[in-house]
């Protein structure tokens, strides 16, 4: 009898000397491959340590995208993915975000967005040796209830504004520049409305000596431009925008318009960040006065324009897709019409070759704003007037291949 009372207590014993030594975190640190466009990498790497990083996800035991979109006023909102890959063990995938608001400096930014990653990694190394030596620290919130439910009063309304100016100017022995830009920005944006309106303009002027003497060029814009959007479903939202512009380069001296939209995303707008299939359509009437007379002999007109556009966009894994369709016309003459196709790609190959691939193509009828006559040398050299063309096109190509040590956790700031 003893003999099994003994056993039994043995039996319980065990398992605890077991837990007690070794904690159950037996696995080796894991190593993350992190997927950010606009991340400090340095910053994260020397802030975060108990983790390895590794410089490719093949390599990897945790794949962290992050992607970043802009909130009112300037701010961004933060969409981290944690993905366990290549464990068979560890097939855990969550998701947070964080929203840093348009009045943080980037430091605050940066050190907001690790606080999220090391609290996202926290479940990803719970069973392994880094939490033999990770601790949490908690800061109380001012005030002794913490859990009091408090009406935040915003005596703005979600109303944001901007207001900026710069100049510069250069100069050398025959050449000289001046330029001036000022504007204004102001938003509102809630879970149902967006409400965006902006008003700038710039003007350049050019002092450059020639052997026939001295040439002054000049060349100014503004514009007053609006969106107004509700959110009708979880897909679906209707706009209006609403500018008004002048610019001596495209020969327009006065351009009012408003222009009634609708757009439609395939994906509900929650998956923005991850992907998106937006359909949209605007119709835009607009009266024009122009500073010359156009090729179309004209001074000033009133014209019925619409665009039909397509956009698609992936953020996985092996990398991004996007692309963007539109095409327009005006409705006093459809063979006045553009279409206009812009790609790009990058793709993770095997492991550590990448490719990106990217490319526009305009077709172009619709440039009724011309400038009717010949342009003199100085106008084609200086790029002050807008030329003539049936098309435009743009095309890249890149290649990267990364070999060696998997790790890349050593951070060495000297020179």
């Amino acid at each position: 009898m003893f003999h099994r009372i003994a056993l039994f207590f043995l039996l319980l014993i065990i398992p605890q000397i077991t837990l007690a030594q070794g904690g159950g975190s037996n696995k080796p640190i894991p190593n993350v491959y992190l997927d950010c466009g606009s991340c400090d990498f340095t910053y994260i790497r020397t802030n975060v340590t108990f983790v390895n990083y590794v410089r490719d996800q093949g390599d990897a035991t945790i794949y962290l995208m992050i992607n970043d979109l802009q909130t009112a006023g300037g701010g961004r909102e933060y969409t981290l993915t944690f993905s366990g890959i290549g464990d068979t063990d560890n097939t855990r995938s969550d998701t947070l975000r964080y929203v840093s608001p348009s009045t943080d400096s980037g430091d605050e930014r940066r050190r907001g967005l690790t606080r999220y990653i090391k609290i996202g990694l926290i479940p990803f190394v719970s069973k392994t040796v880094a939490m033999e030596t990770l601790n949490v620290f908690y800061e109380e919130p001012e005030g002794n209830d913490l859990y009091v439910e408090e009406t935040v009063e915003d005596p703005w309304n979600n109303w944001v504004f901007d207001v900026n100016a710069r100049t510069w100017m250069s100069g050398e022995k025959t050449e000289k520049e001046f330029s001036f830009f000022g504007g204004l920005f102001a938003e509102r944006i809630t879970s149902v409305w967006k409400i965006r309106m902006r008003v700038r303009g710039e003007t350049e002027r050019n002092w450059i000596e020639l052997s026939e003497g001295t040439t002054i060029s000049n060349r100014s814009w503004g514009e007053y431009w609006g969106l107004y959007a509700y959110s009708l479903t979880d897909h679906l939202s209707a706009g209006l925008f609403t500018k008004t512009d002048f610019s001596t380069y495209n020969n327009i001296a006065f351009n009012i318009e408003a222009s009634p939209a609708i757009e439609y995303n395939i994906f509900p707008y929650t998956e923005y960040s991850e992907r998106r299939f937006l359909v949209s359509y605007r119709l835009t009437p607009s009266f024009r006065n122009y500073f010359d007379v156009t090729i179309f002999d004209k001074t000033e007109e009133l014209v019925l324009h619409q665009v039909l556009s397509v956009e698609v966009r992936y953020d996985r894994r092996w990398g991004r897709f996007t692309s963007n369709l539109s095409g327009s016309h005006f409705f006093h003459d459809t063979a006045l019409n553009r279409l206009n196709f812009n790609t790009s790609l990058d793709v993770r190959i095997v492991r550590g070759l990448s490719v990106s691939f990217s490319g526009r193509y305009s077709l172009i009828n619709d440039q009724i704003a011309l400038k009717k006559g010949d342009f003199s040398d100085e106008e084609i050299l200086l790029g002050l007037q807008q030329q003539a063309t049936s098309y435009s096109y743009g095309l890249s190509f890149g290649l990267s291949y990364t070999f060696g040590s998997i790790y890349n956790n050593i951070v060495n700031p000297r020179f």
